[in-house]
């Protein structure tokens, strides 16, 4: 009797994925969508454009035709209305900056056995280790995301024209921009480790948003951020820290907001409480096990908690456009600054 295996169909759908990603990675990183801007063009002719040579560079261009990412006629290839919206330099909607953060995570997630056999994070990721210049490259990877949830944060917060803005552990600043760029007598502070905002200033600068967005220096962990703010943002920041940790910069971040202030806690490190969806916040625990000595992805039940004994009230969730959740919760009215939250403090 014959004994017929079940099919591997997703095996094999997961395995024939990778090629394609990869293929959209090296194009990002050579700005082949950029280049092809103008128009139909044969490999020779993107090749002299872009100082490549056309019979390497016309590999990958059918591999972007075979995946979609292009159109093919005769020899000539051209931008798809979605690459052209999202990889061309100039768009509103560009992402392409972010191969340096894709190359970064991916690297990472190829080290996850090596991680698990070690006990340890097999491709460590510490700020204050990294030179400017690899540190420069990753936040400007960051900064197509952090502008596009800082502008869909902005569509939904119910804020005064003249709010105050804190980005805990806010990167570029990008996240900022989007924020305030539609309300001009906003003042924001972006709440960074030194190394970060020395390497954050420049990118800040070209945006035109130098007089309205500052820096401050310090570590979310140790201290709390100076004034009172009615919106504190953390935008993929508790993911990477341990529970007693995450749960420190919660209290420290009640002490800077005002009476009847909102936290914004969102991420690709948030999960429901199954650990089972967002199915990217899944696998993103894997990276962050290879990044981090403590990060990971947290639930939703863990941010409640922590929330909770830092005295916030009101905690809700809801998805963003990204796929990512957003969680918030306010600062009641009528409690002391320091309140309870002194008591968790280390």
């Amino acid at each position: 009797m014959t004994d017929h295996p079940p099919r591997r169909d997703k095996i094999d759908a997961l395995l024939s994925s990778v090629s394609p990603a990869l293929a959209l990675l090296a194009a990002m990183q050579l700005d082949l969508f950029t280049g092809l801007a103008p128009g139909r063009q044969s490999a020779v002719q993107l090749g002299e454009r872009l100082s490549l040579p056309a019979e390497r560079l016309s590999r990958l261009l059918y591999a972007l035709a075979a995946a979609g990412l292009l159109t093919e006629e005769a020899g000539a290839f051209s931008n798809t209305p979605e690459t052209a919206a999202f990889l061309t330099k100039g768009s509103p909607h560009y992402m392409g900056a972010s191969h340096e953060l894709l190359s970064d995570l991916w690297h990472a997630d190829l080290r996850t056995a090596q991680s698990i056999e070690d006990g340890r994070p097999a491709a460590p990721h510490d700020f204050d280790d990294m030179d400017h210049v690899a540190l420069s490259a990753f936040l400007r990877g960051l900064v197509p995301s952090a502008l596009s949830v800082g502008r869909e944060l902005s569509g939904i917060l119910e804020v005064g024209e003249g709010a105050s803005f804190v980005d805990i552990g806010g990167g570029s600043g990008a996240a900022l921009v989007g924020l305030v760029e539609t309300r001009p007598a906003a003042r924001a502070v972006v709440f960074e480790l030194p190394s970060v905002v020395a390497a954050a200033r420049p990118i800040i600068d070209e945006f035109g948003h130098a007089g309205r967005i500052s820096f401050e220096e310090g570590d979310i962990t140790r201290e709390t951020p100076k004034g009172e703010h009615d919106v504190a943002l953390l935008r993929a920041m508790l993911q990477v820290l341990s529970p007693e940790q995450a749960q420190v910069a919660v209290n420290h971040v009640f002490q800077c907001l005002k009476p009847g202030g909102t936290i914004l806690i969102t991420g690709g490190g948030i999960l429901h409480n199954d650990r089972k969806t967002p199915t990217s916040g899944v696998y993103l625990n894997l990276t962050l096990m290879n990044l981090y000595e403590s990060g990971r992805s947290y639930t939703l039940g863990e941010h409640y908690e922590w929330l909770k004994h830092a005295g916030f009230i009101d905690s809700r969730a809801r998805p963003l456009a990204s796929g990512s959740l957003l969680i918030s919760a306010t600062k009641p009215h009528g409690l002391p600054v320091h309140h309870r939250a002194n008591s968790f403090q280390s």
